[in-house]
């Protein structure tokens, strides 16, 4: 059995998409909506305006088109219309991320583009699954290297009530002069919640508080958290996992919400005033923003959803999924718009 070492992981990957995405059937792809060049997508990592242009990153696997292996992969746009594939940007190449490098996002200092992610550990066994925050860090946008002394959050740094099998996918953002960064996580006693983590400097993090929790009446797990203002509101965005239908709403497997209110940051608590589903849609998940240099808040999701049948993998096309078309956000009246972007007019 031949053995991978770590560096060249990277590099086997980009050489596997390169050298066979010929073998894709274009019969169902898309002319709008992010897809990958083969193989497997979901959820949208590190949307962000770096640069003078927008990239986004988004969970991949180059090498079936079905989940498993997931790296980040990476595409660039100035117009969010037209896009470019670039490189892949990160591999589950360390002990801390070997079973997937999962969900995160992206932030600008000093010039350079830095990866918040959750590095997945799953040797076998619920148990053992362990799941922490890492960095990497790129000074053109395209190449990044791994922190070297990741994860910069692990069980040290959780509380004591949640758990270390479900705590990912960080949102990090810039209040001031400290960062912040919103993580998706359950307790145990089954209540999905945000933590709420802050940082000088983006490699040293401090556990500030649990800033709002479902206490058992609103799903077991948070995914994809996202923390934004919007019209003098702090408005949090996140993926309730297996949320039960009330009425004719949340009748997804797994929904995306919005929430409108106000983190106090001296209590460390989110002042929650209202809640409500992002999209109706049956293939809508794990959104993310970015606020770009007009003052646009631009959201992004994963156009699919979990345990479904997938057509272009069933039809042995060889890829699966893509993103929504790019949303600008408006708080009217406290229901949250989303109008297409200006630049998808004709």
């Amino acid at each position: 059995m031949s053995v991978i070492v770590k560096e060249d992981k990277l590099k086997q990957a980009n050489s596997y998409v390169k050298n066979n995405r010929e073998k894709v059937d274009n019969t169902y792809r898309q002319k709008y909506h992010i897809m990958p060049p083969i193989g497997w997508m979901n959820d949208p990592n590190g949307f962000s305006y770096y640069n003078g242009e927008y990239h986004l990153f988004y969970q991949y696997n180059p090498y079936s088109s079905m989940w498993g292996s997931i790296h980040w992969a990476h595409v660039k746009s100035k117009d969010l219309v037209n896009w470019e594939y670039l490189d892949i940007a990160i591999a589950p190449d360390e002990a801390y991320d070997i079973s997937g490098c999962f969900s995160g996002s992206a932030i600008e200092k000093d010039g350079k583009l830095y990866l918040m992610y959750t590095g997945n550990q799953d040797p076998g066994g619920f148990e053992n699954l362990r799941q922490v925050q890492c960095i990497a860090v790129s000074e053109d946008g395209i190449n990044f290297t791994k922190y070297e002394n990741n994860p910069v959050i692990d069980s040290t740094k959780l509380p004591k009530e949640a758990i270390i099998q479900d705590f990912r996918d960080p949102k990090v953002y810039k209040k001031g002069d400290k960062y912040y960064s919103v993580i998706g996580s359950r307790n145990l006693d089954d209540s999905g919640q945000i933590l709420l983590y802050s940082s000088d400097d983006l490699l040293n993090w401090n556990y500030e508080g649990n800033i709002l929790q479902s206490n058992n009446e609103f799903a077991k797990m948070w995914e994809c958290p996202d923390l934004f203002e919007l019209d003098n509101k702090d408005i949090l965005i996140m993926s309730p996992q297996f949320l039960e239908p009330r009425g004719n709403k949340y009748w997804n497997l797994h929904s995306s919400s919005y929430m409108i209110g106000n983190l106090d940051y001296k209590n460390n608590k989110y002042n929650l005033e209202k809640v409500e589903e992002i999209d109706y849609g049956f293939d809508f998940y794990a959104t993310q923003t970015l606020i770009d240099n007009k003052g646009r808040r631009i959201m992004i999701a994963w156009m699919q959803m979990w345990d479904r049948k997938f057509p272009t993998n069933e039809l042995g096309h060889n890829w699966a999924g893509c993103m929504t078309i790019p949303r600008e956000l408006k708080l009217v009246d406290d229901k949250l718009y989303q109008l297409p972007v200006e630049e998808l007019k004709v």
